[in-house]
């Protein structure tokens, strides 16, 4: 029998404890030898659990259930359980201390339930053993007591870390270093570790990046090999090379991108056809022909699988020779591209859809900010760009009609204001605003989806092995918790249908003509599932789309390049093997989890940069309002998107407790009650530029009092992190040096 259906058949069996003989007389067909195999597989998975006598069965029967540990910075910790994909999210398991069975965070682990719940209701357990340890390297302050070397890591989920003097390599106590674990510990002996890399001065922002950078894999340099093979492609087209392709030199084609981009992998044109159509063109920088899959460049493009953003910086997916150079659609040169042509009228409906290899040259480098200010009728700009200003104006014109028919068909408009932190020429934070998104951007952005889509839906209906991009309809319980904070402003949101989009897009439209509800995008974005790369076409819950997958960016993306190599070979009307699907489905995952790890880093460098601009006004007042709720305090938000937290214990004058299904802090005397929305003056403490943490405090006259007892009733405190996450942005350069406050005037 077969792996997999073997194991199928046995957790079936199993649900009551059996013997092996008892399982070999259930299974004839299987050998004595493949029964025992298949049995250690499911053990050592946590599936499956032996007692005293010798007796198999599922781990459930006897109480268990496998998950994700998850460590608080205090003694106890979650677990995470396994579900199924599509079955509904249980609550997390809480893991009293001394119950951790040796494991650490991140590791997969097996645990017993307990009948016992804690304070706040969540249901207890031990974990009975480490299934499977995570992947992982650590950060810490590398210390020296006598002749003995530490790690203390940078998080206080993790033990301290002995080092052995052979193992330091150049680092130096007071270095923060990058430190692989040899020896998880026990009962007896600490945790041992081996120095991996030194990142440099502990205590300073630039080693707090190295390590953020460190610790989720993200790496400055490229490999030896793949830069070789980078600087011998030449920076100049060689069309005799090329193959055949459509020649598109003559046309109107530019790109428009942000006035930073250094890299540009897109260009469009427009062309009126005789029946009152317009011919679209995206057209995409063709990677694929320089990055052959299987070489040094690709699996090294794989292994990064995006370019990483934070302010001032990039760290590319592909060397600067390609990104920088023959890749991007620079103006004036020819440049070997991807082209997507889509017939589309007038309102926006497309007719038909054609792809080829073609080779173009860029009549202009236009940034969002001139075309914005030529759809706004700057004159000296319109007389510049003539040539070009009546093809910018009927592209505004589609790009709305585009939009209006996506709107209509229920896509959700979740245009949430990013923070953009600008850096002067040493790289140091002198301004934070929300970034404006004006006509060009989303011209682009209509421009850019209509070709994934139209990608998508050829690969799809025809069935062939693609990169798509999903998102999968929001779990109805998260649904719930947003309804319930709708509806005070009058929205009915029934989470029993998710699919029903119009009822987010009433809330939607609400927002932009009351300020009030501004926070209500936010919480509608935690409510849904986040978006990943798949082999299936499942659509697209955000933009209503039932084709959809990523095919604009193949120089910052992975999985974009992967949709360009099937689409030509798709084209070529070459088969398809299981090799091709197989390609697919790993790149899919691996593309989902460096995207991940890349948001991982930008959030939490630009947490570094925002309380490094904060540091100066420390002990000042601003307004805020309340972006967070959870056991430990409230997290605010200034008007500039700077975001901190306000212990409990500095909520004086009434004693608050936390109402979960709510997320509320209630006072218990005076009823005043925090939740998401909630304005505050607060007053700064202290920002650190080393950790990105920002401290608040309610202003002087900002809570009210109560009459109370001097000491408060216990209460559980707990370090779940917040769901909130940073979306990807671009660092802008440039600005004047003198750093001015993030707030206007008390009203």
């Amino acid at each position: 029998m077969q792996d997999h259906a073997l194991e199928s058949r046995l957790l079936s069996l199993l649900t009551q404890p059996m013997r092996l003989d008892e399982l070999r007389r259930a299974l004839p067909e299987a050998g004595k030898q493949e029964v025992k195999d298949a049995l250690d597989r499911l053990t050592a998975d946590g599936a499956v659990m032996k007692n005293k006598k010798n007796r198999f069965a599922v781990s459930a029967h006897y109480g268990c259930v496998t998950g994700t540990y998850l460590a608080t910075e205090r003694a106890f910790a979650f677990v995470t359980p396994d579900v199924a994909e599509g079955e509904p999210r249980p609550d997390d398991l809480f893991i009293p201390p001394n119950a951790s069975g040796g494991a650490w965070h991140g590791d997969r682990v097996l645990v017993k339930l307990s009948e016992r719940k804690n304070g706040r209701g969540r249901r207890e357990a031990a974990v009975v053993r480490v299934l499977r340890r995570a992947d992982r390297e650590l950060t810490g302050a590398l210390v020296q007591r006598g002749n003995a070397f530490f790690v203390q890591p940078t998080s206080k989920k993790y033990p301290e870390i002995t080092i052995d003097r052979h193992d330091l390599g150049d680092a130096r106590p007071g270095d923060r270093v990058a430190v692989s674990i040899s020896y998880y510990g026990d009962e007896k002996s600490a945790p041992q570790g081996v120095v991996q890399a030194d990142l440099g001065e502990d205590g300073t922002m630039e080693a707090s990046i190295a390590a953020i950078l460190h610790e989720n894999g993200v790496f400055n340099a490229f490999p030896d090999e793949v830069l070789r093979q980078a600087d011998a492609i030449p920076q100049t087209v060689d069309l005799a090379a090329a193959g055949e392709r459509l020649d598109l030199r003559d046309k109107l084609i530019f790109t428009i991108d942000g006035d930073d981009a250094k890299d540009f992998d897109d260009a469009v044109s427009l062309e009126p056809l005789e029946n009152g159509h317009y011919l679209l063109g995206v057209h995409i920088a063709d990677v694929s022909h320089y990055v052959t899959q299987g070489s040094p460049l690709d699996q090294e493009a794989y292994r990064r699988g995006t370019s990483v953003y934070y302010p001032g910086h990039v760290v590319p997916m592909l060397p600067f020779a390609l990104s920088h150079g023959i890749c991007s659609l620079n103006p004036g040169v020819d440049r070997l591209t991807f082209s997507a042509l889509l017939e589309v009228d007038r309102d926006g409906r497309r007719y038909r859809a054609s792809f080829a290899k073609s080779v173009i040259r860029s009549q202009a480098r236009m940034t969002y900010n001139k075309v914005n200010r030529i759809l706004a009728g700057d004159a000296a700009l319109r007389e510049e760009y003539a040539f070009l200003v009546p093809t910018a104006e009927k592209m505004n014109g589609l790009a709305h009609a585009l939009y209006q028919r996506r709107i209509e068909r229920g896509a959700l408009e979740l245009d949430i204001p990013e923070a953009q932190i600008t850096v002067d020429e040493t790289g140091n934070p002198v301004d934070i605003c929300f970034r404006e998104r004006g006509e060009s951007e989303k011209l682009i952005e209509e421009f850019m989806l209509q070709a994934n889509e139209a990608v998508a839906e050829f690969m799809c209906k025809r069935g062939q092995p693609t990169v798509y991009r999903v998102h999968e309809n929001p779990d109805p319980e998260k649904l719930r918790v947003f309804a319930q904070f709708a509806r005070p402003f009058g929205y009915r949101i029934d989470p029993g249908k998710p699919e029903d989009t119009f009822q987010f897009q009433a809330v939607l439209r609400g927002v932009k003509n009351d300020p009030r509800q501004r926070i209500l995008p936010t919480l509608l974005l935690r409510s849904l599932a986040r978006a990943r790369y798949a082999d299936d076409c499942i659509g697209h819950y955000g933009l209503k789309a039932k084709f959809y997958l990523h095919f604009t960016s193949p120089i910052r993306r992975y999985p974009d390049l992967v949709a360009h190599r099937m689409l030509q070979k798709a084209l070529a009307g070459e088969a398809f093997t299981a090799a091709d699907q197989n390609a697919c489905e790993e790149a899919a995952a691996q593309s989902t989890t460096r995207e991940q790890a890349a948001d991982n880093c930008e959030r939490d460098i630009d947490k570094l940069f925002i309380a490094a601009y904060m540091k100066p006004f420390v002990g000042e007042e601003f307004d805020a309002e309340v972006s967070g709720v959870q056991a430990f305090g409230i997290f605010v938000a200034l008007e500039n998107g700077c975001e901190g937290l306000i212990r409990i214990e500095l909520l004086t004058g009434d004693y608050y407790q936390y109402d979960e299904q709510h997320m509320a802090l209630q006072g218990r005397h005076t009823g005043k009650r925090f939740t998401i929305g909630t304005p505050l003056r607060v007053r700064l403490l202290a920002a650190s530029e080393v950790t990105g943490q920002i401290d608040f405090a309610p202003a002087e006259g900002s809570l009210p009092t109560a009459d109370v007892p001097a000491v408060p009733p216990a209460r559980e405190r707990t370090d779940e992190p917040r769901g909130n996450r940073a979306q990807r942005r671009r660092g802008a350069r440039g600005g004047k040096s003198r750093k001015k406050p993030p707030t206007r005037k008390r009203r």
